[in-house]
């Protein structure tokens, strides 16, 4: 079964601004900060591209993981997409979609969490942090793109 978990917000910039933030994953410890997001590797330089391999390290709700992860997807200024499984076991599958719209960019962000067999009695309980997390760093997101001049 897992976690799902999907946000939409729009943001008052293009999409190719808010695509620019988002696929800067080494940044990502800067706005996902409701979520844990502690670091991320990336090995490749340069434009982020799918089949990329990366780490990210995450510390939420008194657990430790680290996500041997990939990017899935890779289409700017449309999509990103990330994959990964820590040595838990515990999957994560991220995906922004971004959309113009009249007032800049709509973003949905939707994560997905896979929770192995010894991990799901607890499904019921972080499910609605994993809502809060996500919506509060979509909004720390949307404040700073928001309130940085344009490029």
């Amino acid at each position: 079964m897992g976690i799902e978990v999907t946000i939409e917000t729009t943001i008052a910039r293009p999409p190719a601004d808010v695509f620019a933030r988002i696929a800067d994953i080494a940044a990502w410890p800067s706005w996902l900060i409701a979520s844990g997001i502690v670091a991320v590797t990336r090995w490749a330089g340069g434009p982020i591209t799918a089949g990329e391999r990366l780490r990210i390290d995450q510390r939420a709700a008194g657990r430790a993981g680290t996500f041997d992860a990939e990017v899935t997807v890779a289409d700017a200024p449309n999509r990103l997409g990330i994959r990964g499984v820590d040595g838990n076991g515990v999957s994560i599958d991220i995906e922004a979609v971004l959309a113009p719209c009249e007032t800049g960019t709509v973003l949905t962000w939707s994560i997905g969490i896979g929770l192995p067999a010894r991990f799901r009695f607890f499904e019921s309980m972080a499910r609605p942090q994993v809502q809060r997390a996500a919506a509060l760093d979509l909004e720390a997101l949307r404040l700073r793109l928001e309130s940085t001049p344009a490029a």
